[in-house]
């Protein structure tokens, strides 16, 4: 394992291993950059994904920026996010992130670092400001604004807790955001209402192009007043992050970071939001009005690197991360916190990382998949399907997945529909203009109105072996064709080699053992002994018996 002091390091070994893919030729922010980069998402398979660098950013007035732009650092493809933390494999990206829950190492105050190295403030801002950052926009033809979507700092008022959130900020003119932190995010529903009773702006760092793990532990389902998403993200790397202190508010921000905006949230004027890409894959409608944020001071690196994140139609960064935050936290609450045999969680990037539940359970004596059901739906009340199926079903392949809903799954038996779900920006929830405002603003009658699915889609009884191969055999014949230099490298889906599921018997291994020796004559021998005349409706019978 290993940790990245800051995104350049990440993307040199991104780079080392092939995965960096460079444009040198002049690219338009407005009308080309994000449109590569869906090429890439709708195009690639996720193992061919990577990030996209821009070296010659220019924007829709012919404008040159001294910014590069490098888009999905933090989620173009789930290997990816992993290596962001220092791992080789999602698998030990989830065990890396227990480690980070639940023992998290505090953030350490430095004097100065590279965030720090250009500082525009005051007449800076009015007449350049935001206008230095070469934000692309994300859906040409129907984006009606442009944002960043990093982490954003805040801290209580009175107790100095600090909160790190992955909410928007929508570019409004030089020196003016408009928040996107809903009413039900921590910063507004905390330390915002606080700030306004003292009759004072919120002050809010938008931290842009920090170390891979600081998005990651933003976008967390991390309970307020719990660990400290910076101490989780040291945790989980396995070394304090450092931070300086900001330029004109009183917050701290991490010190390697490329790009930092610093401001205060009115506590007095808002601003409508106008139609902008949300996670389910639809542009958001709904006209709310949310604080306005005024930019004290803009602090980069020299060279800096602006990060856009794509949210919306899957693949993008959001779902991607999303996708893993969701799934391991709930992994390290269910297999570390309730001890149930947990083998994964999974929610698919497709269902924007947070609607679609899978949980692979280990069988063991006395756990009940139920209680495990009932356990992640209260965990994760956004989730709208939450399913469990067995330990040999990867729940990341959609095929086996859709095998144990044919076969292992009884709708008249092994469905319960629970209430109490939050939809959120969900569209099924109800019609855009028809009240989803009040939806997605966490309004608790409509909550009360809206339920899941809970489906254990797990073996009831014994069960005939798989109809494959068995693993001897298939290991033999993965030999003989690793000998064929021409060939294709096989990319074994699970399972991958029979197996046997409690319902085969010793004569079934006999027969199976002599036909594999080519034997079938001794397994005829057998048979012919239990030869029956047939007597009357008999051979119907015995059909429709099942004999």
């Amino acid at each position: 394992m290993r940790s990245f002091s800051d995104m350049r390091d990440f993307l040199a070994e991104v780079k080392r291993r092939g995965r960096l893919r460079e444009f040198t030729e002049p690219v338009n922010k407005e009308t080309e950059l994000m449109p590569l980069f869906r090429v890439q998402m709708r195009g690639l398979a996720e193992q061919e994904r990577g990030v996209l660098l821009f070296d010659d950013v220019r924007g829709a007035g012919g404008q040159r920026y001294s910014m590069k732009v490098a888009a999905g650092v933090y989620g173009a493809a789930s290997d990816l996010l992993a290596l962001g933390l220092g791992c080789e494999s999602t698998r030990e990206a989830m065990d890396r992130w227990h480690e980070g829950l639940s023992h998290p190492v505090e953030p350490v105050i430095v004097s100065d670092g590279p965030v720090h190295e250009e500082v525009h403030t005051g007449k800076e801002l009015s007449e350049l400001g935001l206008d230095e950052l070469p934000v692309p926009v994300e859906e040409p033809g129907f984006s009606c604004m442009v944002r960043t979507g990093m982490p954003t700092i805040t801290k209580d008022p009175e107790t100095g807790l600090r909160n790190v959130g992955a909410y928007n900020a929508f570019f409004r003119g030089r020196d003016r955001l408009v928040t996107g932190c809903a009413v039900f995010h921590d910063a507004m529903s905390r330390h915002w209402p606080k700030a306004q009773k003292r009759g004072e702006p919120l002050p809010v760092a938008v931290v842009i192009g920090g170390p891979p793990v600081l998005m990651a532990v933003a976008s967390a389902p991390i309970p307020y007043g719990g660990p400290d998403e910076l101490a989780v993200a040291g945790g989980v790397v396995g070394a304090p992050m450092e931070l300086v202190r900001c330029k004109t508010i009183p917050l701290e921000v991490p010190a390697t970071a490329e790009i930092v905006i610093e401001g205060l949230m009115s506590t007095e004027v808002t601003e409508p939001l106008i139609p902008f890409g949300e996670y389910p894959g639809y542009l958001a409608t709904e006209e709310t009005y949310l604080p306005v944020i005024q930019v004290t001071a803009i602090t980069h690196r020299k060279n800096g690197i602006f990060t856009p994140i794509t949210v919306g139609m899957y693949p993008s960064d959001n779902n991607t991360i999303l996708s893993f935050v969701y799934g391991a936290t709930l992994y390290h609450h269910l297999r570390y916190g309730a001890g149930f045999p947990v083998e994964d969680v999974y929610f698919p990037e497709s269902t924007a990382g947070r609607e679609f539940c899978l949980i692979r359970l280990r069988r063991q004596r006395g756990v009940d998949p139920w209680s495990v059901l009932h356990a992640a739906a209260g965990l994760m009340s956004g989730a709208k399907f939450v399913i469990v199926v067995d330990e040999d079903i990867d729940v990341r392949d959609n095929d086996a997945l859709l095998w144990a809903l044919s076969f292992r799954f009884r709708p008249e038996a092994d469905l319960e529909m629970v209430y109490g779900r939050a939809p959120s920006l969900d569209p099924s929830g109800t019609p855009p203009g028809s009240g989803r405002g009040e939806m997605v603003y966490g309004a608790s009658l409509i909550q009360k109105q809206h339920g899941k699915v809970l489906i254990n889609a797990m073996r009831k009884w014994g069960y005939p072996p798989v109809c494959l191969p068995a693993k001897e055999y298939m290991e033999r014949a993965l030999a003989i064709w690793s000998k064929h230099g021409d060939l294709p490298q096989p990319k074994l889906q699970e399972p991958w080699h029979g197996y046997e599921l409690g319902n085969w018997t010793e004569e079934n291994r006999e027969d199976a053992r002599l036909i594999a020796q080519g034997k079938y004559l001794q397994v005829g021998e057998k048979t012919a002994k239990r030869q029956r005349r047939v007597t009357g409706d008999m051979i119907r019978d015995d059909i429709l018996m099942g004999r």
